[in-house]
């Protein structure tokens, strides 16, 4: 019973795996990730990232306590936006 409330497996993926593999399975280029900023003491950084889509140039930001937390919150953006 417990197993049959887990997710379906490719929503276990992070965003980012899902983002390459939806991009890849269109044959769209992959995205580019930018950090526009860090700020806070280095035991206590914010990190901004832009996630850029090559193939129509829309961006989407994302924020986090690391890097890729950020990319994350990006690319999770982006599919929210292809779906």
């Amino acid at each position: 019973a417990e197993l049959a409330e887990l997710p379906d497996a490719t929503e276990l993926r992070d965003p980012k795996t899902r983002l390459q593999e939806h991009l890849q399975a269109r044959g769209l280029p992959l995205p580019d990730y930018r950090v526009d900023g860090v700020r806070g003491a280095a035991h206590d950084q914010w990190f901004a990232v832009t996630c850029r889509l090559p193939a129509d140039g829309r961006e989407y930001a994302g924020e986090g306590a690391s890097r890729r937390a950020a990319e994350q919150a990006a690319a999770a953006r982006a599919l929210t936006a292809l779906a």
